[in-house]
């Protein structure tokens, strides 16, 4: 037997064994990508439903101070239109005077 005889099933058993190293690592990979998928899928639904509770929130409070402002708002125009009412029955209406129309003449025509 020759030296390439002899390293021939080396070589082969060396290409099965490179084989199931990549596809081993490519499973491997493979795997991972979609643990690492779930793990972020769960990450971002629980940032998003953080940050939903939060707007929710802040929401509620800027009602409340809405609501607040416009108490306020109701109550300073009833307040002017109570006080514009007051104003307008003490004052007295001012007298009118009559306007008299001129007199006008009428001039002659001289007759001829």
């Amino acid at each position: 037997m020759n030296k390439k005889q002899l390293l021939k099933p080396f070589q082969d058993l060396k290409q099965e064994i490179e084989k199931l190293r990549k596809k081993h690592l490519v499973q491997g990979l493979v795997e991972k990508f979609y643990s690492e998928k779930k793990s972020l899928e769960k990450r971002i639904e629980k940032t998003v439903s953080d940050e939903m509770k939060k707007a929710k929130k802040f929401m509620t409070e800027q009602k409340k101070e809405l609501d607040i402002i416009q108490k306020k708002v109701e109550v300073a125009l009833k307040k002017k239109k109570a006080t514009t009412k007051k104003k307008v029955a003490k004052k007295v209406a001012p007298k009118t005077t009559k306007k008299v129309a001129a007199k006008t003449t009428k001039k002659k025509a001289s007759s001829k």
